[in-house]
């Protein structure tokens, strides 16, 4: 996207000099119109580059802060699933036990 700022800065200045060179002047109002309207691009250029330096930190950040509840969001997820599968294993291994202590009962006469 920088490339296309670039281009469009850059274009802008070359058309406007293109401009000012095929009107009818005389040569030192020419260059003091050259100087000024070249001033005024480069002061725009550098707004517009400020403006938009700002938008994308702005955007970054926030994309950022929105990564990082999504991340948490999800870790969360994921340990709480983990706390409940081993809850369910302990559960399991716990009716195993009972079953395999009923058969030894049953099988030793007991």
């Amino acid at each position: 996207m920088s490339r296309f700022w670039e281009g469009l800065v850059v274009g802008g200045a070359v058309g406007y000099i293109i401009g000012l060179l095929s009107a009818p002047k005389s040569g030192a109002e020419l260059r003091r119109q050259i100087a000024d309207g070249s001033e005024d691009l480069y002061k725009q250029a550098s707004d517009s580059l400020c403006e938009i330096k700002e938008k994308t930190g702005t955007t970054i950040t926030d994309l950022q802060s929105r990564s990082n509840e999504v991340l948490k969001k999800a870790s969360d997820s994921v340990a709480g699933t983990k706390d409940q599968i081993a809850q369910k294993l302990q559960e399991l291994a716990g009716q195993s036990k009972v079953m395999v202590d009923d058969v030894e009962s049953a099988t030793s006469g007991g």
